[in-house]
């Protein structure tokens, strides 16, 4: 092979040990050299993707460091970027290195945290620099400034001086800090509400927000998902852009409710990051996976957990003097399963159908199907916890059957809710164990005064049912 003149191959190509240069990429990891750490990062992932025998080791050593130092940057942003292409390898490191709950709260943290810009598909350098085979098993795109260095290092002694000066300047991390300026720019003037939401990140307290994207519709305005970044604390959190009337009252109705919200802080609730006004409502709630809606029919064990945790967080919240109005399988949401984990149910947009009904057609804001006789029948009495109970009943019927309670235009729906009951609340259905049936019939009874008094009261129901089959 000839050699250039910049002393690399004449293909850009050279070959290095493997083991002295993977201890020295797990040292710049530790540097008080912010560019050199970022360059350290970016070349471990390359290598553990391109070299499957020393994957393992790479992948257990960034673990056991992480256990042991569990707010090392560098170390979990290391590890959270070869998660995205060997998450079950990195669940299982985790899981051997430490105990069990430990292993869930720093898998969180790996999800939450920003990961290197890292390209893993096949392709040449870009400027700046130059492929180097690894051992003798897999091309990795390697900063030159980083390889000038381990050259050095790997000749001659190399002063602490010297580390924090020699990479004061670097092509790479410029490159991504550009490309992901590029990328915020595209992202936005893709989204149909971009401007909206980049106006939202002025006035959040966030720092800065990464719009992950697709932005998206749903029955009360937009969303995008987020990345925010909080001085040192990094999330993923839902941006929520709420659709404005301009009618006298909406506003500060809107406001109010979306207050009430934030203030009903609770397992079980959706949790309000932050939230605002201008340039119109908007709020940055927890991230949550899917809806019950988009999940269907769960197996009778997580039905019944489900049932327990949101009848639990619908006590809570008329203990707080609080009502929900809305409730349907598409407001009950499912925190992301995190280590084999079930997922767990939470309640959102709390209190925001009762302030929309009054300015908008309640249908858009709230499945027929599902709706209590009040909001069909005035006959029936106003909206009230009552009629939570009744929605919550009639959710957790489809959660176990798989099925919504009535079916046809809304007319029919209207009348079968006004009429009839559900075919299968009954204690024939084998979807519905035990007492679960008459428990579901008494909370989603037509007449308010034969439902459960209280949301407690229902609970105690539930966690008895559950008392029976779980063990």
């Amino acid at each position: 092979m000839g050699t250039g003149s910049d002393g690399y191959g004449a293909d850009n190509e050279r070959e290095i040990p493997l083991e002295g240069f993977v201890r020295s990429l797990f040292g710049g990891l530790e540097t008080a050299d912010n560019r050199l750490r970022r360059h350290a990062g970016y070349i471990i992932c390359q290598t553990a993707h391109s070299n499957a025998a020393i994957r393992p080791a790479i992948i257990t050593a960034l673990t056991e460091w992480a256990v042991r130092r569990p707010y090392h940057d560098p170390v979990l942003r290391t590890l959270a970027t070869i998660g995205t292409q060997y998450d079950e390898m990195v669940k299982q490191a985790l899981l051997a290195a430490t105990t069990r709950r430990e292993a869930r709260l720093l898998y969180q943290r790996l999800q939450k945290i920003r990961t290197w810009q890292v390209s893993f598909g096949e392709g040449g350098t870009e400027e700046g620099e130059t492929l180097v085979d690894v051992g003798g098993s897999g091309m990795v795109r390697v900063p030159r400034e980083f390889l000038e260095q381990y050259s050095r290092s790997d000749s001659s002694p190399t002063t602490s001086s010297e580390l924090e000066t020699d990479h004061t300047e670097t092509t790479s991390p410029s490159r991504q800090r550009s490309w992901s300026r590029l990328s915020r720019r595209k992202r936005i003037e893709q989204m149909e509400h971009g401007q909206e939401f980049a106006a939202i990140e002025e006035m959040s307290k966030f720092d800065e927000v990464e719009f992950l994207g697709p932005e998206s519709e749903t029955r009360y305005g937009h969303s995008v998902r987020t990345r925010t970044f909080e001085g040192s604390t990094e999330d993923i959190a839902i941006m929520r852009l709420y659709r404005h009337h301009d009618q006298p009252g909406f506003g500060q109705a809107l406001g109010q409710q979306l207050g009430q919200w934030v203030d009903a802080a609770t397992p079980g609730v959706v949790g309000v990051v932050d939230w605002g006004d201008s340039p119109r409502p908007w709020v940055a709630v927890e991230f949550t996976d899917q809806t019950l809606w988009e999940r269907g029919k769960l197996e009778p064990a997580e039905a019944l957990e489900s049932a327990r945790d949101l009848t639990g967080a619908l006590a809570e919240l008329h203990q707080r003097d609080l009502m929900h109005g809305g409730i349907d399988p598409h407001s009950i949401r499912y925190t992301p399963s995190i280590m084999e984990d079930r997922p767990l149910p939470m309640l959102e947009n709390v209190g925001l159908i009762p302030v929309y009904r009054h300015f908008d057609n309640p249908a858009s804001y709230l499945d027929p199907r599902y709706g209590a006789p009040e909001y069909y029948d005035g006959r029936y009495g106003s909206i009230d916890h009552w009629t939570d109970i009744y929605q919550l009943g009639m959710a957790l019927y489809s959660a176990f059957t798989g099925d919504p309670p009535y079916s046809g235009t809304f007319e029919d729906i209207k009348s079968q809710v006004l009429t009839d009951r559900p075919l299968g609340m009954s204690t024939d259905n084998p979807d519905l164990p035990g007492s679960l049936a008459e428990v579901l019939a008494k909370a989603t009874a037509r007449e308010k005064l034969k439902r459960y008094e209280t949301a407690h009261q229902f609970h105690n129901a539930i966690s008895a049912v559950c008392d029976e089959f779980l063990e």
